[in-house]
This record gives structure tokens, sequence and C-alpha cells, in this order.
């Protein structure tokens, strides 16, 4: 039985550091909320295929081709000198638009900061020559595509007290053209329309590939999003994970939104004027994979509003877009623990300390449930010699299933005379995982976390140790802990016992130190309450005469 204990325990762990390392990647739909309403995918769908507007789906190609589209001689041609940038510059970013596609080309966060103190850049930087940042076109026609993307718009740019109309206007020669009109308010969320010109063609206005510019650690790192695809409709949230991403997704029915996100910032496309919705990968094989959004044409006008920011709580519900941020699978646990910390952080200033708090609030909590673990494990070492006769008298066990089922049906019998519950001791630490992979989540995911110092080398609780004490330290107290534990099991099973604190310590080197620092303050708390224990209860787990200062009413006296 001790065994199943110990594999229980190895499983439990294996599993965290599974779902910590792996599962948001691999397994997204496991992480995110699944769509209520399906998404159809045509990944066997060329790149550059555009779906077909309402009337042009319904057309025979030979009506297609009769679409009506305004004369190229009552569009004159129009477009700009030279290339130019506008600023938009606002309390809570820098946003620049260059008339050369009429395109974003970077949006700067005032509030945030890289190491180093650079402002947090949402528009990927691009080499040279590209043409595909936020807000350029694509088409079936890629030679239009391409003149669109590369022309130099005129534009206008009107003030009128906070809010701010900026409209880009292109015709070429051959009668193509588009305006994109840009309002701002001085909000994340901006409204933004593009419009087709002279002839019409079906089109999508696209963003990506990705959101920022990531550095060599967090590319290193497999803790962080690394620009993931959202797609919301009808309500439902569905995430597409850059590696997982196919080439071309469609959706059937326009989208509430469609966009990219990291571990704390988004940028979408709201639909309000649009036929579907597209997430889709880059198919250049020699680069990393990265991926794209976008809404397609509603005959000839894309239009919403766009929303480049943070994924804090209380932004992201006043803009309908707070499914977008997700805590894993234990969302409801992480929830309730950010509005804690942030209480506790109202109280002492500082996110480390607030973890600390809120380590010994929910350490009390489970105090119940743990001390009757201990309890337990303290009868389970008074059982031992028992256990022992069983397993000697049933020495075929292994090799025999009659005898087998004899010994775990005297076994269960045993404990039930004992009163004695064989996965007792397991109770607390099963407890202990859904707040610690919520504690992940958290750290992982909550912007207000971000950056947040605790004390002397430790500049950011989302970001691992950079000088590996706490995990060192948390090792320690694990194998403290481990050593004042009762004794099961045979001096085998002890023995691999004690690998476990060395285990703990390498899978959580890598974890954001604020989750390393709950786990650290909960072994300090673990091994006062088992010297406690150890004080005031008798060996096989019954209080001494009620003296213990924490009694919670055991039975007096040995079984």
């Amino acid at each position: 039985m001790e065994k199943r204990v110990f594999v229980a325990v190895l499983l439990s762990f294996g599993f965290l550091f599974f779902w910590a390392a792996a599962l948001p990647r691999l397994f997204p739909s496991l992480v995110k909320e699944k769509p209520k309403a399906p998404v159809t995918a045509r990944a066997t769908t060329p790149r550059q295929t555009i779906p077909a507007t309402s009337s042009e789906a319904s057309a025979s190609p030979a009506a297609a081709a009769n679409i009506p589209a305004v004369s190229v001689a009552t569009v004159p041609p129009e477009s700009a000198e030279s290339a130019r940038e506008i600023v938009v510059d606002t309390p809570l970013y820098v946003a620049r638009l260059s008339n050369r596609g009429a395109q974003l080309v970077s949006f700067a966060l005032k509030n945030y900061g890289e190491k180093g103190g650079a402002a947090v850049e949402l528009v990927r930087v691009r080499p040279a020559g590209n043409s595909d940042y936020p807000f350029s076109v694509e088409a079936n026609d890629q030679a239009a595509a391409r003149q669109l993307n590369e022309a130099l718009y005129t534009s206008t740019d009107v003030q009128s007290g906070a809010r701010r109309t900026i409209e880009f206007r292109y015709v070429g020669a051959n009668g193509l053209g588009l305006t994109k009109t840009f309002v701002f308010n001085g909000e994340y969320q901006f409204d933004f329309a593009v419009e087709m010109l002279g002839r019409t063609i079906p089109f999508r206005v696209m963003m990506g590939p990705g959101i920022k510019t990531l550095r060599a650690d967090e590319e290193e790192s497999r803790f962080v999003i690394t620009g993931n695809g959202l797609w919301q409709q009808q309500g439902s949230l569905k995430v597409f994970t850059r590696e997982k991403t196919p080439e071309l997704q469609v959706s059937e029915g326009k989208p509430d939104y469609v966009g990219v996100e990291d571990n704390y910032f988004l940028a979408v496309f709201k639909a309000v004027k649009a036929s579907s919705g597209v997430i889709r990968s880059n198919t250049d094989t020699k680069k990393a994979k990265q991926v794209y959004a976008g809404l397609s044409s509603e005959g000839p006008i894309v239009s919403g509003q766009a929303y480049f920011g943070p994924k804090e709580a209380t932004l992201l519900e006043r803009y309908g877009l707070e499914k977008a941020l997700q805590f894993g699978v234990f969302s409801f646990f992480a929830r309730i623990l950010l509005w804690a910390l942030i209480k506790i952080y109202g109280v002492v200033g500082n996110y480390g300390w607030a973890i600390i708090v809120l380590t010994v609030i929910i350490k009390l909590l489970l105090y119940p449930l743990q001390h009757k673990s201990i309890v337990s494990m303290k009868k389970m070492q008074k059982l031992q010699p028992k256990v022992n006769a069983l397993r000697d008298k049933y020495k075929k066990a292994k090799s025999d299933a009659e005898q087998r089922q004899k010994l775990n049906t005297e076994m269960m019998k045993l404990y039930q005379v004992e009163g004695v519950s064989p996965m007792g001791g397991c109770l607390p630490l099963l407890m202990q995982l859904p707040i610690l992979w919520a504690f992940y989540g958290l750290l992982s995911h909550a912007i207000e976390l971000r950056g947040a110092p605790f004390v002397g080398w430790i500049h950011d609780l989302s970001a691992k140790d950079p000088t590996f004490l706490l995990p060192i330290l948390m090792t320690i107290t694990t194998f403290i802990q481990q050593k004042m534990m009762p004794a099961t099991g045979d001096a085998a099973q002890r023995r691999m016992f004690m690998f476990m604190p060395l285990v703990l310590g390498f899978i959580f080197k890598d974890f954001p130190s604020g989750l390393v620092l709950y786990w650290l303050v909960q072994n300090i708390l673990t091994i006062a309450q088992q010297a406690i224990m150890n004080k005031y209860w008798d060996h096989d787990g019954t209080d001494r005469g009620g003296k213990h200062p924490l009694a919670l009413g055991e039975t007096q006296g040995a079984r």
C-alpha cells in the first residue's frame, strides 16, 4: 500500500511538472474554455485564399465577374510623395502610424516596461522592407495586396476634443485603392475602418505575426506564451497555440473578435462589419512558426474596434474581452487568489509579503486536513509491524493472484479495525495541488504581478530566481520536513523518498519565484506544525491529555 502512496505522490508531482511545462502548448483546449459553437477548420485551403462574401458565394464564376464596381474614371489616382509617420501620444501609449501601407508600426505602452526600462512594444519588429504590420491587407490577388501595402497614402489628421481621427487614402493608376480610418480617444481600444475604393475585390485586414518581440530569456523559457491566436465566436473562446495553428482556419460567420496574445498582453480586432475571421500561421518553414489573425471583408469594408493593451481584468471586462484572461485549469481558484493578493497588497505594499500572508491564511484554512493527515501517518507508523507481518504471511502475493487478493482483503480489514486511512497522508498534498497550479497560472498571467519585486535579489515574482536561492531553501526545508514526518514503509522505500526533495528542487528551479516562495513558506509552516505535533502527540497520533494548543478534538489515549 505504501508503494501505491509513493507512486501517487510521484505521479502528482510528475503531472504538475508536465502541466506547467507542456500542457499549455500541447493541449490548449484543457487550459482554455472550449467553444460552444464549432469553428470549421480548412487546413488544406491555400494561405492566399480569401473567403468569398455572401454575394460572391451565391454567384457563378461568370456572374462573379459582373459584380458592380466603381468606375476607374470616377476615382482619380491619389498618393503621397514621401513616407512619413503620424504619432498618437496619449497618457497610456504612443502609437505610430506609417503612411506606407497605412499600417500601425509601433504601439508602446507607457505604464509597462521591459528589463532595462524600455516601454513594452506590442508591435513585433520586422526586417527592413516588410509590409505586414497590423492593418495590412491580404487578397487572392497577391499583386494587388502588395500594391496596397507598399503604397504611400495621403493622410488627414483631425483633433476634436479627446477624439482624434486619422484617415489614410490611396488610389493607384489602375483604379485600385483603399481608405483606412482610425479614431483614437486616449484609451487602449480605438475604432478602425478599412474600405476598398475603385475596383472591389475580397480582402482581409490582418495583424501579426505574434505579439511583441521576445527577449532571449523569454524565447528560452517554457513558461512564456510566444504568441497564441485568440478567437471568440458567439461568446465562446478558442485558443490556437503557435505550434499547433494550421495554415488557415476560417470561421463560419462573423466572430466576436480575433487576435494574438502572450502572457500579459493582448491585441485583437473586434468585428463590426466583417464576413468572417481568420487565424493562420506563416508558411515559410525556414522561420519559426508565427500566428496571424484577421477579419475578412463584408463587401468593400472591414470595420470594428482594435484593442492593444494589457490583460488587466478590469480593462478586459470593460471592453468585453474578459474571457481572454485565462489562468489555466483552476482559473476559479486563481481569480480568488488574485483578489486576495490585491487586497493584502493594499495593506502591506509588497506582493512578496502579500504572498507570505496569503500562504499563512491558506495554511490555517487547510490546518484541520493537514492535522488529520499527520495523525493518520503516525497511526500508520504504529501499525507498520502488523502490515509487515501480513506481507511476510503472503510472500507470494506478487506472483500469485489469489494470495494477492487475500493480502489486500486482510490489509483493508486491518486498516478498518485500526481506524486508519492508508491514503490519509496524501490528502493535504492533493488539496494543495489545485492551489499550487492556481498560483502558477496567477503568477504567469496576472499583469499585476509582472515585474513585482520582493526583497534583495528578487526583482520579479513572475520570473525565476536568478540565484536559485529560493529553490535551494525550498529543497532543504522539504528534506527537513520529510525527516520529521512519521516513517512508514520499508527502508528501501524511505531511501527512495529521500530523493523527492531533489526532484522537487530541480522542477521548481525555473518556476516563478513567487510560486517557489509560496512553497517555501508552506514548508516552514509545516515544519513548525510537525514540531508541535511531535511535542504534544503520542507516537500513535493521539493527544497527550489535551495539552496541545491547537488540538482539534482527537480522541484521548492510545487505541
